[in-house]
């Protein structure tokens, strides 16, 4: 479900001018996606998210021209954090976050660039 549920919300999304899904895996305990999707000022938004059956691995990986903007996962570091595993990258630093999805981050993307314009 989380292959369909990615492709859909990435096809969809308004900022989102081109996706390229580069890995996928449909297994009966597991399902991965990986993908990129261009966006409207030209950064690309990096997706990785596993799913088991009680389990979820995540990564939204967002930057341009090869800078990180902003990175959120739930790799297991950074224990020191209020809501381990849950972080985010913010160029240098390292921050708490709550446990995040990729429309809470696609959301957080177009606030941004609205407020570029």
């Amino acid at each position: 479900m989380v292959v369909i549920r990615t492709i859909t919300i990435l096809r969809n999304h308004s900022v989102v001018v081109d996706l390229n899904i580069t890995k996928t895996l449909v297994e009966p305990e597991i399902e991965m996606i990986r993908a990129n999707a261009t966006l409207t000022d030209e950064s690309v938004l990096y997706v990785s998210e596993i799913m088991g059956e009680d389990w979820r691995e995540y990564s939204y990986h967002w930057q341009k021209n090869g800078v990180l903007i902003r990175r959120w996962d739930n790799a297991p570091h950074h224990r020191n954090l209020s809501n381990f595993p849950h972080h985010v990258h913010d160029k240098n630093d390292v921050l708490p976050s709550d446990d995040v999805n990729l429309t809470d981050i696609l959301t957080f993307i177009e606030t941004q660039l609205k407020k570029q314009q």
